[in-house]
């Protein structure tokens, strides 16, 4: 799930990403101490006075000493310091108890603590600096004291964590304190193709205190396993850096809410139920779901559809292709859920609300899945369509509206097939058949089982869209059990 808006950047069509700046326009140098607490230093160059913003008015009240480069206390108006520069520069200091915010919003989706270690939104401690007429690029170095850790879903720019191209205020997580890090390398967007040769990413797994260390080492393989799962359907993983945090939490489903947020470079935040049991793990959909969602971009202008019906449509067939689904159970989520959802085609997608966007996104994908199979002869796939962007270097810390996105689709499969689906679904909204659907597919339900048609009309090319194409048989991902 992602509700954050990301970065102010449309794409019509796709554009070159640009390259960050080779000289940020501030620095901020953050040393981290048991608590954890923050000290923050900001130096912007700048030749006129700075306003620095707190996210909201909760982060303001954790704020303390804030000082200019002089020493001189600052008073804050609200939620706003602001700082004259001198000589050019804009400098500020102040103290943040990070654990103080986390214990008073004690949420997931801003702050959570566990121990001594807060999984955190960058909005949660960083002020934002105003009165440039870009987003400044910010570099952010880290001294933390002696067992404790500093990581971002940024990407690294030699020693600093680098924020380009969006605010701070729209920025992902990060993990700080006393908390258990592992570096787990990662195949990079489509070098797992043929033709490629295999680079390296890396995700930075930080995991909250609370699991045992048998629990740990379970969470540790579960997401080791589901990398490699969606790295077989991307031809690569779905980010060539990432942070994932891994939040305990008692009672509740083994694997609770789940979150990205894209904004500088991709971060998920999964809460997991103590204590661990391993085999839930792999039964559950969401890790798998919010990666998918870190291999897109985020989508303006009504189209939550286009997000959450690709998550939702991909995930069972990524889990089917690992051998961790059959395929009479994909098709029988999708006959259990899209005809309910089937609504949001007539009143148009970009009107669809709550499970309509998951599941009326989903039969939307699935149209698109097949067309492009017919329209390529079996060539290629929704996969392609998807993975081709993403190998382009749009994933999800850029921004883009879905007819551009369909535009691209189209461009590297050949055909018009997306943006004919977008044009008839989400710009004019139209009607499916759903029985007419299901029919021509050769897929229908009798007594709770599903029954595959091979003499349909379209059955040549249903067969290829959960388990892929016979070029590409899938690789089964051993179970922890099978191995």
């Amino acid at each position: 799930m992602r509700l954050r808006i990301a970065l102010l950047f449309t794409l019509l069509p796709f554009a070159a990403l640009a390259e960050p700046a080779a000289t940020p326009d501030c620095t901020v140098d953050v040393a981290v101490s048991a608590g954890p607490a923050l000290d923050v230093t900001y130096r912007c160059r700048s030749s006129e006075a700075i306003t620095f913003k707190a996210d909201d008015e909760q982060v303001a009240e954790h704020v303390a000493a804030l000082r200019d480069g002089t020493g001189n206390q600052v008073s804050s108006s609200g939620d706003r310091w602001r700082v004259e520069q001198a000589g050019g520069l804009v400098e500020v200091h102040y103290r943040y108890d990070l654990a103080a915010y986390a214990r008073a919003v004690n949420s997931t989706r801003s702050a959570i603590l566990r121990d001594e270690g807060v999984l955190a939104g960058l909005p949660g401690w960083l002020l934002e600096p105003q009165g440039y007429d870009h987003e400044p690029v910010i570099d952010i170095r880290a001294r933390t004291a002696p067992g404790l850790v500093f990581v971002a879903g940024l990407p690294r720019h030699g020693d600093a964590w680098r924020l380009a191209g969006t605010r701070v205020t729209l920025a992902g997580y990060t993990a700080i304190g006393r908390l258990n890090l592992q570096e787990l390398p990662v195949a990079a967007p489509g070098s797992l193709r043929a033709d490629q040769s295999r680079r390296e990413g890396l995700l930075r797994l930080a995991i909250l205190d609370g699991p045992t260390d048998a629990g740990r080492a379970d969470l540790v393989d579960w997401v080791r396993r589901t990398v490699e799962a969606e790295s077989q359907y991307w031809r690569g993983f779905t980010s060539e850096h990432m942070l994932l945090g891994l939040v305990p939490m008692r009672g509740g489903r083994p694997v609770g809410y789940g979150r990205t947020e894209p904004g500088g470079g991709a971060t998920i935040m999964v809460e997991v139920r103590l204590p661990v049991e391993q085999r839930p793990l792999f039964d559950d959909w969401v890790l798998v779901h919010e990666m998918i969602h870190s291999g897109m971009p985020y989508f303006h202008g009504r189209a939550t559809w286009f997000m959450e019906g690709a998550a939702t449509y991909i995930e069972p067939i990524i889990r089917a292709r690992a051998g961790w689904k059959t395929e009479a159970e994909v098709w029988k989520e999708w006959l259990d859920n899209m005809p309910r959802n089937v609504g949001a085609f007539s009143a148009g997608l970009a009107n669809a609300r709550g499970q309509q966007n998951y599941y009326g996104g989903a039969l939307f994908m699935l149209m698109a899945d097949l067309g492009l199979r017919r329209e390529t002869q079996g060539r290629l796939g929704l996969e392609d369509c998807l993975g081709g962007v993403l190998w382009s270097g749009v994933d999800a810390s850029t921004n883009a509206r879905v007819p551009a996105y369909a535009e691209e689709c189209d461009r590297i499969s050949g055909t018009t097939v997306m943006s004919s689906l977008v044009d008839r679904y989400y710009l004019r909204g139209q009607p499916v058949d759903i029985d007419a659907f299901w029919h021509e597919l050769g897929v229908n339900e009798v007594d709770g089982v599903v029954k595959l048609d091979n003499r349909a009309p379209l059955a040549q090319w249903r067969k290829t869209i959960v388990m892929g194409p016979p070029s590409r048989p899938p690789k089964p991902v051993k179970l922890p059990w099978e191995s």
